[in-house]
């Protein structure tokens, strides 16, 4: 129906019910519902029997209303009187037209078993029941929703073909089923022990995307989205932590190491293997780097800045070599990586116009709602290059660089309201301070390099003390 339609329906009755008919029509006259009523409609001389036909078969009648009390199923069912006649004219059009949505039985009496009177020729279809006051208003917003063609259950858009059902690559049913057993287990130790499994059958998973022969540009993009559905269970796993008696930033400051080493181990995937191609083990690097980002992203989200710090300011010991030769201490920015394969690629597509595509594939097509949006992820991207000063750290990489920065249309939140103190003490926990004076002098420690900005735009990564000024953090409650 056209929004800008006003509906038009037919009233079928018996006078038996025609105070409780009069009302229902002024009520629906209320709702904007044009009523074709004869008490209104029919005037002295007209033929009542025309005047039946002829609404019953306009075009112009969006539904015809057959309201069902006793004495109307009687002379239905006998075709007697007017009833008989609308009955006659109405199931021919039932029995031969197409569009049968527009008849709609609407009971106003039941039988002392509480069966709804209903005439044999519409007794299979469904009904609107006005017949109980307990229930007349949503049965009332029901008929009201029908004439206007807005149902409150709603058929919701085809989607596409869940991405998890592609196991021609990879059973993922294994990670599926621990996180159903993670939620469902009662016994903290069979919790751990089964979030435990979850990391190395998901380890065990991602070695299938192994690539087979030399990777180039384009089908590390497309390794790389076959992993989302894999990635999308780490995230739903990272949601059972939440309800288990754990240490989730060491935890997980364990296991992307654990994580690290083995997928950017050749050994990992051939124990004999003495040679390795470039780009081999391109889709681990990217791969660790997007859920670290996603990691964060959600401590972010719940406000669990502890673990964030242990995570930020942990050191990871760390292969140095694709062959396992030494293991050195690093700081986080040892997972962020930068994709020369991938940003080569980027200048033989349409999207050569853009800064990174690893930053565009990221914010736009591997998106988690509610969660892990594409604004949420490139916020989590800048705050990681933002407070990297904050934290003493194992020498290894110089920064961040937040690949996805020129996609947050929006400030991190974490900076939004610092001048106010109780929003700084939520924060104390992040940077592991105890009061504003540490606190701020955390904050100015948080320098980015002015030039820090991909070539040509003039959009620079901004620091935290581009949004506020120190002596202004903390002055209000």
């Amino acid at each position: 129906m056209k929004q800008d339609k006003v509906p038009k329906v037919f009233m079928s009755y018996s006078w038996s019910c025609s105070d409780l008919v009069l009302q229902l029509a002024k009520r629906l006259m209320s709702n904007g519902i044009d009523v074709v009523l004869d008490k209104w409609e029919l005037k002295e001389g007209q033929d009542k029997y025309a005047f039946m036909e002829r609404c019953v078969n306009d075009s112009e009648i969006d539904r015809v209303l057959i309201i069902c009390d006793e004495q109307y199923v009687e002379k239905a069912n006998d075709r007697k009187g007017g009833v008989g006649d609308e009955t006659i004219i109405i199931s021919s059009e039932i029995y031969n037209k197409v569009r049968q949505e527009k008849f709609i039985p609407v009971i106003v009496e039941c039988d002392e078993n509480g069966n709804p009177f209903i005439p044999t020729y519409i007794s299979s279809r469904i009904y609107i029941d006005l017949s109980d006051d307990n229930k007349y208003e949503d049965e009332y917003e029901k008929l009201v929703r029908n004439i206007y063609e807005q149902p409150l259950y709603k058929k919701p858009k085809l989607g596409s073909k869940p991405e998890w059902l592609n196991e021609d690559k990879v059973n993922l049913f294994p990670l599926q089923d621990l996180i159903r057993q993670i939620k469902n287990a009662t016994n903290i130790n069979k919790q751990k022990a089964l979030l435990n499994q979850f990391k190395i059958q998901h380890i065990e998973i991602l070695k299938s995307f192994f690539p087979d022969n030399n990777v180039d540009g384009k089908k590390l993009c497309d390794i790389w989205m076959e992993t989302k559905p894999v990635r999308d269970y780490y995230l739903d796993w990272l949601e059972t932590l939440l309800y288990i008696d754990c240490n989730m930033g060491e935890m997980l400051c364990d296991y992307f190491e654990n994580m690290y080493n083995t997928l950017l181990c050749i050994k990992s995937f051939d124990d004999t293997r003495e040679y390795i191609h470039e780009f081999e083990l391109e889709i681990y690097r990217i791969y660790i780097w997007e859920i670290f980002i996603c990691t964060i992203a959600f401590f972010r989200h719940y406000e669990i800045y502890d673990a964030i710090n242990v995570m930020l300011s942990n050191t990871y010991f760390l292969i140095d070599s694709e062959f396992e030769n030494n293991i050195n201490p690093s700081n986080y920015t040892k997972f962020r990586h930068y994709s020369r394969l991938i940003e080569t690629y980027k200048h033989t597509t349409n999207m050569r116009p853009y800064y990174t595509l690893m930053g565009h594939m990221l914010c736009t097509q591997r998106e988690k709602k509610p969660i892990y949006t594409g604004e949420n992820i490139a916020q989590t991207d800048l705050f990681l290059c933002q407070v990297y000063n904050a934290f003493e750290l194992a020498a290894d990489h110089i920064c961040w660089f937040p690949t996805c920065y020129i996609y947050a249309k929006q400030k991190p939140c974490e900076w939004a309201k610092l001048n106010s103190r109780r929003h700084c003490k939520k924060l104390y926990r992040l940077f592991g301070v105890s009061n504003i004076e540490e606190f701020k002098e955390k904050i100015s420690k948080c320098i980015v390099d002015e030039k820090m900005s991909y070539p040509d735009s003039f959009n620079s990564v901004l620091s935290i003390l581009d949004y506020i000024n120190i002596e202004d953090i903390g002055i209000y409650n």
